[in-house]
């Protein structure tokens, strides 16, 4: 008679046939196949079989959880003590059979170095050495298997934590530390010896956590998986490798100043106001001013330049910095602007009382009895372009539009048209 006797559902016979190759490498004789000598009964040989294994293996998968031979085999077994099932798929074990220690070989796949094998050869080895014993064996096959398990968890647990702590140690120092070192230019070869670490951390800690799985879950990790933890750690070297700082944190910016003819203004300051702080330099007898160390992250933004020299109109200007191009400005004079003229007719009559007004501004004059007006503008220099607009009741309104080209504007003259009625 055989040592060990299987009971399974045929249709799992290919998987339980490695079963009962690794049991007789193990020395163990097995009865499993339902094959039945000429002249005899079918349930009368499994019948006797079954009375005289030392052990009996039910394999629990979805076909055999609902074979009624399965489970009243299984129920024989139980009842003498001598029962030790194994799990090959994700199932419901019958509720009679559910406190009874499993060998978990979900997803298995024939390989002889599965953890829970231990566990099965180790249960079935007390059930045959201890045939005779008291009851109790089978709970402490349990508790042998499950400090097994738990004594295998500890070195997966480890290796997880290790790669995580030596992850998290590699971002606060990369947080804290290397990319707020200040403006220099980074270290290259620092920045992927950090990345490269964060690769083996990352792989040791999806490593760690699938060998956990598997130790819980009773399950192999499969083959497609085995490269699962190197992957991962080399495509965070590749995509971390996009995002290496710039070699350049620091960036020179160089004003020209003009005046409105595009002559070089040589005196004066420039200021650059940047988030933190503000920048101040001298402009040169070149009509230019250079800022030097102003960090890259600014560098190419909008920015309040402000202008100022003697003779000059203080200028605010909201513009875009590029480090590397030249940035050119045109600073206006400060002047006042004197417009003057005469208003009259087609026929040269002068026009008293006419309003005349800078459009847009506050600016106006009135004509006199000679049909005269003088406008003194402070706001505007040379180069600017102004529009006149006259209003008289009695006369159509105009508007004039020309360019300031000198201080002192005269003979200015406006000619109105009657209003007709």
């Amino acid at each position: 008679m055989a040592d060990i006797f299987i009971s399974y559902s045929s249709e799992d016979k290919t998987i339980v046939k490695n079963i009962a190759h690794l049991l007789e490498d193990k020395g163990w004789t097995v009865w499993w196949d339902r094959q039945i000598p000429i002249g005899q009964k079918y349930d009368t040989v499994i019948e006797t079989e079954l009375q005289n294994a030392a052990c009996v293996l039910v394999v629990w998968t979805q076909r055999s959880v609902t074979s009624e031979w399965v489970k009243n085999e299984a129920s024989e077994a139980a009842q003498k003590n001598i029962l030790v099932p194994v799990v090959l798929d994700q199932v419901n074990i019958p509720l009679a059979f559910r406190r009874i220690e499993s060998a978990m070989l979900i997803g298995w796949d024939g390989e002889d170095d599965h953890p829970e094998l231990e566990i099965l050869y180790h249960s079935i080895a007390k059930i045959i050495n201890n045939k005779n014993e008291p009851a109790n064996d089978s709970n402490n096959n349990t508790a042998a298997g499950t400090a097994k398990r738990r004594q295998k968890l500890i070195r997966p647990v480890l290796m997880a934590t290790a790669g995580l702590v030596a992850l998290l140690l590699l971002v606060y120092y990369y947080v804290f530390y290397f990319k707020d070192s200040g403006n220099g230019a980074p270290n290259r070869q620092l920045f992927y010896l950090l990345l490269f670490c964060s690769g083996i951390s990352v792989g040791i800690l999806v490593l760690g956590l699938m060998k956990v799985y598997a130790v819980i879950g009773g399950e192999r990790i499969p083959s497609r998986f085995k490269f699962a933890s190197p992957a991962v750690g080399l495509l965070l070297v590749i995509f971390g490798g996009l995002y290496l700082p710039s070699g350049a944190t620091e960036a020179t910016i160089t004003v020209r100043i003009f005046d409105w003819k595009k002559n070089p203004i040589t005196q004066g300051d420039v200021k650059i106001y940047l988030p933190e702080y503000i920048r101040t330099q001298s402009i040169d007898k070149m009509g230019q001013a250079l800022f030097t160390g102003i960090p890259a992250s600014v560098a190419k933004t909008n920015m309040k330049i402000e202008v100022s020299s003697p003779g000059f109109a203080t200028r605010s200007f909201d513009t875009l910095l590029v480090s590397s191009k030249l940035l050119e400005l045109t600073l206006p004079f400060t002047t006042v602007v004197t417009i003057s003229g005469q208003v009259k007719t087609a026929a040269e009559m002068p026009i008293k009382g006419v309003e005349i007004d800078v459009e847009g501004t506050r600016y106006y004059a009135m004509t006199i009895t000679d049909g005269s007006y003088t406008l003194r503008l402070e706001e505007y220099t040379l180069g600017d372009e102004i529009k006149l607009t006259t209003s008289h009741k009695n006369f159509e309104d105009k508007t004039i539009k020309f360019t300031i080209n000198s201080p002192d504007i005269q003979k200015k003259d406006i000619f109105l048209n009657p209003i007709t009625k």
